[in-house]
C-alpha cells in the first residue's frame, strides 16, 4: 500500500544554482532600504532580469533600460528626492513606467511620487501577490481578461509564498506557514485547470534559479498529484512537500548557488549538505509531517541505494518520496541555464526511463501522462540528429 491509502501501482502507465538572466533586466528597482532590497529584487525577478540599486548610484540608475522602475524611497529626506529626480529624470522623460512604494500614503508623499515620476502608487507593506500582479500589468504580462488570468494570478501567489519561504529559511526566521498554506492552494488549484504548459510559461520567466526550481518541480508535482487522483489532503501534502524539498538551499552560499557552470568538488560537497540542512531547519521549526520530512531528506536518494545523503533505497524510500525525485530530476533536465540548453520533454522523459532500477517505474510511466500530453508539447526544442519519436509511456 502506498502512503496514501491505496496502491500506486493500480496506474499502468542536481540541479546546480546558476542565474537565468536574460542581457537585459526586466525591471529595476530603486531602494533605500539596504535590508530588505535583496528580498524584493528576488520576489520582482518572477517577471525576468531585475537589477537593485541603491538611490546613491546615480550613473547606474541613469543607464539602466527603460523597462519598468519600481521606487522604494524615504521621500521625507531631501537628499534622496534631489538623487531620485536627477537619477530618475532620463526614464521620466521617455516615459518609462514606475511604480512607487511609500512610506505613507499622505498627499504630501504621493504628490512627491507624482512628480518624480510615479505612474501607481501602492504602501511599501503592500503584499507580494499584489505587488507583483501590478508590475506584471504595466509589463503587460497580465490582461485581467484573458483566459490564462487565473493560472498567473495563481503563479503569482505561489511565487510571492515560495520568496517569503526562501527569505525566511535564508535569514534564520521561522517559516511562514500561512504563505506556505497559499503556495499549496495556488498550486493546486493551477492544476485543476489542467494546463501545466501555461504553468511552467511562466516558470521561464522567473530570474532566479533556486525559485524557478521550487516553482517547476513543485508544479509538476502538484499536477502529477492531480492525474493520479489523490484526494484533496493527499494533494496539499505532495505539492507542499514539492515546494520544501530544496529549503536547504536557502542556507547555501549565493556563490554557488548562482555559479554559471558545474560545480567543482567542494563546492559539490557543499551543495549536497543542502537535504540535511533543509531537514534540520523542518525539524527545528517542528509542526511538518513525516512524509515532508523525508521528501526534504531523500529527494536525492534512489532505489537502488546510489543517491544521496545516506544511500538507502527500497522500501526506505515512501511513494511520495519516489514522486518528488521523479519532479525533481526531470525539472533539472528542461530548466534552461547558461551553461546548457533545456532538454526537450520527450528526451527528458527518455532520461527517466533509462534510469531502470534507480527510479519506480510504475510510477515514471504514470508520469509521462504529465508531461507527455499535448499542454507541454511544444516545450524544449528538438533539432538535428537529436530528434527523436518521443517516448511513450507504456
Amino acid at each position: 500500500m502506498s502512503d496514501f491509502g491505496f496502491t500506486l501501482r493500480q496506474w499502468p502507465g542536481d540541479t546546480v544554482g546558476a542565474s537565468c538572466r536574460s542581457s537585459c533586466p526586466i525591471v529595476v528597482l530603486v531602494s533605500d532600504r539596504h535590508q530588505h532590497r535583496q528580498s524584493l529584487q528576488r520576489a520582482l525577478s518572477i517577471w525576468g532580469a531585475c537589477d537593485a540599486f541603491d538611490p546613491a548610484d546615480v550613473d547606474g540608475i541613469g543607464r539602466a533600460s527603460d523597462q519598468v522602475f519600481v521606487v522604494d524611497l524615504d521621500l521625507t529626506n531631501r537628499d534622496t528626492i534631489a538623487a531620485a529626480r536627477f537619477a530618475l529624470a532620463p526614464h521620466r522623460r521617455s516615459g518609462a513606467p514606475c511604480l512607487f512604494l511609500l512610506r505613507d500614503m499622505s498627499p504630501r508623499a504621493q504628490i512627491q511620487a507624482n512628480a518624480l515620476g510615479a505612474k501607481l502608487l501602492l504602501p511599501v507593506d503592500t503584499p507580494h501577490p499584489v505587488l507583483l500582479d501590478r508590475v506584471g500589468m504595466l509589463l503587460g504580462r497580465i490582461d485581467p481578461g484573458s483566459p490564462a488570468a487565473a493560472v498567473q494570478q495563481r503563479f503569482i501567489a505561489a511565487s510571492a509564498g515560495t520568496a517569503d519561504l526562501l527569505d525566511a529559511a535564508g535569514a534564520g526566521r521561522a517559516l511562514p506557514v500561512a504563505a506556505i498554506g497559499q503556495s499549496i492552494e495556488a498550486l493546486n488549484r493551477a492544476a485543476d485547470g489542467g494546463n501545466l504548459g501555461a504553468w511552467l510559461d511562466l516558470v521561464w520567466q522567473h530570474d532566479d534559479a533556486t525559485y524557478q526550481h521550487c516553482l517547476l518541480v513543485s508544479g509538476l508535482a502538484a499536477a502529477f498529484a492531480q492525474r493520479l487522483g489523490f484526494s484533496e489532503a493527499d494533494r496539499a501534502q505532495v505539492a507542499g512537500a514539492a515546494l520544501l524539498h530544496d529549503i536547504g538551499k536557502a542556507r547555501v552560499p549565493l556563490d554557488i548557488l548562482r555559479k554559471e557552470g558545474p560545480l567543482d568538488p567542494g563546492q559539490q560537497a557543499v551543495m549536497r549538505r543542502h537535504p540535511e540542512i533543509g531537514y534540520e531547519l523542518l525539524v527545528a521549526q517542528g509542526g511538518f509531517t513525516p512524509l515532508t520530512l523525508a521528501a526534504v531528506l531523500s529527494h536525492h536518494e534512489l532505489l537502488d541505494g546510489s543517491g544521496y545523503p545516506h544511500g538507502i533505497g527500497g522500501d526506505q524510500l515512501p511513494d511520495l518520496v519516489r514522486m518528488i525525485t521523479i519532479c525533481d530530476i526531470y525539472g533539472a533536465l528542461i530548466e534552461r541555464r547558461p551553461y546548457k540548453p533545456a532538454m526537450a520533454p520527450e528526451d527528458a522523459f527518455g532520461i527517466l526511463v533509462g534510469m531502470g532500477a534507480k527510479l519506480d517505474m510504475d510510477l515514471v510511466r504514470a508520469f509521462g501522462g504529465v508531461v507527455l500530453g499535448a499542454a507541454t508539447a511544444g516545450l524544449g526544442t528538438l533539432s538535428g540528429p537529436r530528434a527523436r519519436k518521443p517516448v511513450r509511456a507504456a
